[in-house]
């Protein structure tokens, strides 16, 4: 049998390298890299489609508050409407104000006048009861007699009446008798109840200048004057 022969091979020069010398490590491969996605387009339906769903979603948040609005418009009204009300009423309490004021006023004056109505009444008529009497004691000079007279005891009571007059007037004669009428001789066919013709001349001439003083004033405390003291007279 023939015997094979073997041959020797050298590894080391198949191997090309030493293999006692370190091996440096290789890098992996790099992963490949994504493609980068193409811009996405839209067509003029799509743009028109999203501006319409964002203005949809724009007037959605809007209504939320259309109702605040209103009632804070509401309420902004009814605020001025009370500030109106309130300045109105203020204006009318200051027009009633005024209105008071103005009445206290005319009310003051009405009853200083009508006072000094009462006054002027409360003389005339102690003139005429003073013209009254004197003219029944003979007083001749019934003018110069009343300025002479005291009179700050006579007075007028609840009824209206004159007290004390006759009282006044006996004073004053006793006092001043030169204000009696001096009697005279009484012819024969005169009068003979005693009463001066002066003296009844001077009544009549101080309700004649009574009733022109009520004419030509036009008062109605002068013409008041007038009537009592001819109600007077004519007793």
């Amino acid at each position: 049998m023939e015997q094979r022969k073997l041959l020797r091979l050298d590894l080391q020069h198949f191997a090309g390298e030493d293999p006692t010398e370190p091996v440096e490590p290789t890098e992996p491969p790099a992963a490949p890299k994504e493609p980068t996605p193409a811009p996405k387009t839209f067509t003029q339906e799509e743009l028109d489609k999203i501006v319409a769903d964002r203005i949809a979603r724009e007037k959605k948040k809007l209504d939320k508050y259309a109702d605040y609005d209103e009632i804070k418009t509401k309420a902004s009204e009814y605020e001025k409407q009370l500030e109106e009300k309130r300045l109105a009423e203020l204006s009318e309490k200051e027009r009633l104000a005024e209105i008071a004021k103005k009445f206290e006023a005319e009310k003051s004056a009405l009853s200083a006048e009508l006072e000094a109505t009462r006054e002027s009444m409360k003389a005339e008529k102690i003139r005429t009861e003073f013209i009254k009497v004197a003219t029944s004691n003979q007083v001749a000079y019934i003018d110069d007699a009343f300025s002479l007279a005291d009179l700050s005891a006579v007075t007028i009571d609840e009824d209206g009446k004159v007290v004390g007059m006759d009282d006044a007037i006996k004073a004053l004669v006793d006092n001043k008798p030169f204000l009696l009428a001096k009697k005279q001789p009484t012819a024969i066919g005169e009068p003979t109840n005693g009463t001066p013709e002066r003296t009844d001349k001077t009544a009549e001439q101080l309700l004649h200048d009574a009733a022109e003083k009520a004419r030509k004033s036009g008062r109605i405390e002068d013409k008041m004057a007038y009537a009592t003291l001819k109600a007077e007279l004519n007793k």
